[in-house]
This record gives structure tokens, sequence and C-alpha cells, in this order.
């Protein structure tokens, strides 16, 4: 039988803020299409799968990926809704909720929307929530 250890509700609370701060460094790195301090938020082997476009990335694959959606735009938004967080032992994290995401074409000016389902798997190393797997699910009729 395996024993089950459930953490403390302030190490759960705690860990809640970490990984929001995690998500927090995602979106402003994004936004600034500031591509080493986004890779820095993600393991030297994580992987990407994307219903964008069909694929499975990994490794130096997720780095190239990041860098054609920045290089290609000029301006980026990108919102997390619905976000849910489980937490395993005190290492691992599946979150899961809708990413809005926005970003411009050039020349045009225009922002186009793109509403996604997503999942992230964090791992915890040297007290960084850092990505192993992010999944993303284009949402067929737009927003949830």
């Amino acid at each position: 039988m395996t024993a089950i250890t459930l953490a403390a509700p302030q190490q759960v609370l705690a860990q809640q803020v970490e990984i929001s701060r995690a998500r927090e460094a995602f979106v402003q790195a994004y936004e600034a299409g500031n591509l080493d301090s986004l890779m820095a938020l993600h393991l030297p082997d994580s992987t990407f799968a994307g219903t964008l476009q069909p694929f499975w990335l990994h490794g130096p694959e997720v780095r190239d990926l990041w860098n054609r959606y920045l290089g290609g735009t000029q301006r980026r938004l990108v919102r997390f809704r619905d976000v849910e967080t489980r937490l395993y032992a005190d290492n691992v994290s599946v979150e899961t909720g809708y990413m809005e995401m926005y970003m411009d074409r050039p020349p045009s000016p225009e922002l186009i929307a793109t509403f996604i389902r997503y999942s992230i798997t964090r791992v915890r190393r040297n007290g960084d929530w850092l990505i192993a797997n992010m999944n993303v699910a284009r949402l067929p009729d737009g927003r949830p």
C-alpha cells in the first residue's frame, strides 16, 4: 500500500502563490517578447503539444516555437482565466484553464485573438516552478 502525504494548508497556499508568480512571469516574458526569460521558465527538456498547429515538440524545438511566435509579432497580450491548479507531492503541479492570446500580424496594427484551453505541468526545481509540459487546444467556436 502506498502512503499519501497531504501538505499542510499553509504549505499548499504558499505553493499556489509561487505558481501564480510563475504564471505572471510567463505573462510578462511573453508580452515583452523576451525569449530568454520565457525559456528560463521551462525545464531544458520541456515538451509542448498543441492544435494551433498539430505537433509535439521537445527541448530545443520548444524554444524555436516561441522564437517564431515572438519574432512574428510586435504586440502580444495573454490572459489566463478560470485557472485551476492541482498539486502532487510538493514538487509537481498541473494547471488547467483558458488562455486568451492576442497578437498583431505586422504591418496590420490590429490584434488577432486566439482562445485556447490549456494545461501546464510544472516541476519545482531549486524553488522555481518550471514548465515541464504545455498543452494547448484552440477553441473552435471562439470564447469558452
